[in-house]
């Protein structure tokens, strides 16, 4: 059965002018299981439809029949299904990286696109706006197109105009494809604003690296740590690309690969490239090192996946992303054992149904085997 608040919650938005993909990506952003979106997006736009079989003990043979048609009817449905799959269908969504800033300085995001169509190739246009919550004016705007084949990133860097007053905005990213539309978008806070002539300085200061690292010695002495924080914004190395080389030698020399994540300047990319250590060693100790509390949820259940131990769910923080953990095991290894630490009752009571469902089967088969057997034995 759908989640009511998440339905009354979808239908409000929607009423709103917000589509149903981004509503989606908001509510699977803030934590909020596929499996319960879904259900509720499927209650919206159509009435729920069930169907019962009862199982009658006098009609085991008639049973068994139902049973294999609908085994058929249903590897037919989706084979069918899977093969009638939209050419193009996206998924749009913003991380943010920096985003609370002054007026006059680069706010940086990552634009992500996830293509969930059966068409391999396709451009893209996007669209990237700020807007002024209060006065709903776009401040400034960014265009860029892409080809995306299967699921691509981009970190981007977009400029707040000089004369931006400080307060709430939104970055708004609308994504063009073949006559459709996704959007997406992401909170941003101007605090304040730069005074002029110090907006050109800064830049200057971050871009050439040999003019710190000659101040730095007459006014400290020696102290080489000012250099290597601002070393990742003055090198060819991006997060994306720290990230990439943290994958390739992490099992090799763990240590080398925590050098190059401590090193990164802001706390979201060293939360995400020990995510990445995490999953590559499969080892929880780096989740730990993770201050945002929904990038380490996701490091832990990635963990559980990958080395296999349901029990790394436990330490989850959040009760839906830990159900969500619990039930991959469910999904992917058909481990039933975890059903009662499940505690969305629709989640719960799926598990159960699986689990039953698995049951049924053994049991099936087992009984139509002693059928047939009983059957040839009356015939001999």
């Amino acid at each position: 059965m759908a989640n009511t608040k998440l339905v009354d919650y979808i239908q409000e938005q929607i009423k709103r002018g917000f589509d149903v993909q981004t509503i989606r990506n908001y509510l699977l952003k803030y934590g909020y299981s596929p499996a319960d979106i879904d259900e509720a997006i499927r209650y919206i736009s159509s009435p729920e439809v069930r169907h019962i079989i009862h199982f009658s003990p006098a009609a085991l043979i008639g049973i068994a029949a139902i049973f294999i048609g609908i085994v058929a009817v249903s590897f037919v449905f989706f084979n069918f299904a899977g093969s009638k799959a939209p050419g193009t269908l996206l998924d749009l969504n913003l991380e943010s990286v920096k985003t609370t800033v002054n007026s006059g300085e680069d706010i940086t995001f990552i634009s992500e696109l996830d293509n969930l169509g059966s068409a391999r190739r396709y451009d893209v246009s996007l669209k990237y706006e700020l807007i002024n919550i209060k006065t709903n004016d776009v401040v400034t705007f960014k265009e860029e197109t892409r080809a995306i084949e299967t699921k691509g990133s981009n970190q981007i860097n977009m400029q707040v105009p000089p004369d931006a007053a400080a307060g709430d905005y939104v970055l708004r990213a609308i994504a063009t494809y073949n006559g459709q539309r996704a959007v997406a978008t992401l909170p941003v806070k101007i605090v304040g604003q730069v005074a002029e002539g110090s907006v050109g300085d800064e830049p200057i200061e971050e871009e050439i690296t040999e003019e710190p690292v000659a101040e730095t010695p007459e006014e400290t002495g020696e102290e080489p740590v000012p250099d290597e924080e601002t070393t990742p914004g003055n090198s060819a190395i991006t997060t994306f690309e720290t990230l990439e080389k943290v994958e390739q030698i992490a099992g090799q020399n763990r240590q080398e690969a925590e050098r190059l994540c401590n090193q990164l300047e802001l706390q979201t990319s060293r939360d995400l490239c020990f995510n990445k250590i995490g999953e590559v060693l499969g080892d929880r100790a780096y989740c730990a090192k993770i201050a945002d509390e929904r990038t380490k949820d996701v490091c832990l259940s990635n963990v559980a996946k990958i080395v296999g131990r349901s029990e790394v769910c436990e330490e989850i923080s959040k009760d839906s992303r830990k159900d969500s953990c619990y039930m991959n095991f469910v999904i992917d290894k058909k481990d039933y054992t975890v059903c009662d630490k499940v505690t969305n009752q629709y989640l719960k009571q799926s598990c159960e149904s699986l689990k039953q469902l698995s049951k049924l089967n053994i049991t099936d088969v087992a009984f139509y085997e002693s059928l047939i057997n009983q059957s040839l034995f009356e015939l001999i």
